[in-house]
């Protein structure tokens, strides 16, 4: 069609074109979908976000009303999840201003990177959590409330918390990869996840029940990861402490024992909360083999 020929250097055009067509047929917001996905002309045909939240007009709004483009860009945005191109649809998803959504996907690809073995998946979790980063600094910064006010007026709140805890982790595993041991404990322990005495133990199994499907599937990481830095550390510790005068080695034995006890509580966790993977056993096996190590 001719309209497909504009595509290429005329986004604006070929709507226009399009339009022209609508009176002879019924199918011409599934048409301008399909003309958003092609071209990839989002701003374009879409705008932009403003700082106030607000989407700026653009060729579009010359033909439907605002809540007709944010339906036309959210069918888009799902289209473009089912053909594989998941960056386009957090892209356009943002523009139709349906953060909730957005947050569902990008929660999604994060989880899904947390850990990655390949050239390839590490790229790709580079380029989700510099997404999420770029997200976070131009619509999340302070003053800026009508991401929050959007997710709070569709109670939606649990998936921002899931957002920030995934971005944390991401840098826990960083951490960990980096073998920053102690900065990759200090930011386990500010996040609160898991039990430091057995008070707490109910709290914390409790609290991870409640966390969002998507952190629960990958939780075994989580675990492994953490134990795997208590024992670094202690190692590290047991060694130094081999050279410290006799007033300090009481310290080092007292710190030696706090961090055996984070380790045994670590394990009667991981047991509690029944870990959602089909790999447990091993996981298990593993965490019990880092806790001797350790004794």
């Amino acid at each position: 069609s001719y309209s497909a020929s504009l595509q290429g250097s005329d986004a604006g055009a070929a709507l226009q074109y399009l339009m022209v067509l609508s009176r002879q047929g019924s199918l011409i917001k599934e048409q301008v979908q399909r003309l958003l996905l092609e071209t990839r002309q989002f701003e374009i045909m879409a705008g932009k976000i403003e700082a106030d939240g607000s989407r700026t007009n653009a060729a579009l709004d010359a033909h439907f009303s605002k809540t007709e483009v944010s339906s036309i860009l959210a069918d888009a945005a799902s289209n473009a999840m089912r053909a594989g191109k998941a960056a386009d649809a957090a892209e356009l998803l943002v523009l139709s201003g349906k953060f909730s959504s957005l947050f569902m996907l990008m929660n999604r690809e994060l989880a899904s990177y947390l850990v990655v073995s390949s050239q390839e998946d590490f790229d790709k979790r580079q380029f989700w959590f510099n997404a999420a980063s770029q997200f976070h600094q131009l619509h999340l910064s302070p003053g800026k409330t009508y991401v929050v006010d959007t997710l709070n007026a569709e109670g939606c709140m649990s998936l921002g918390n899931t957002f920030q805890l995934l971005m944390n982790l991401i840098v826990f595993f960083d951490r960990c990869r980096d073998h920053q041991w102690e900065g990759a404990w200090d930011l386990m322990d500010n996040l609160q996840l898991l039990p430091k005495n057995d008070s707490e133990m109910t709290v914390k199994v409790e609290a991870f029940q409640e966390l969002d499907s998507c952190i629960r599937q990958v939780f075994h990481h989580v675990i492994l990861a953490s134990m795997e830095a208590l024992c670094h550390i202690y190692k590290s510790l047991k060694q130094a402490g081999s050279s410290v005068s006799f007033d300090q080695r009481n310290a080092v034995e007292h710190n030696l024992l706090g961090l055996q006890t984070r380790a045994r509580l670590l394990v009667i966790f991981s047991r509690l909360i029944n870990l959602p993977n089909s790999g447990n056993a091993d996981t298990f096996v593993r965490l019990s083999q880092l806790e001797k190590n350790m004794m």
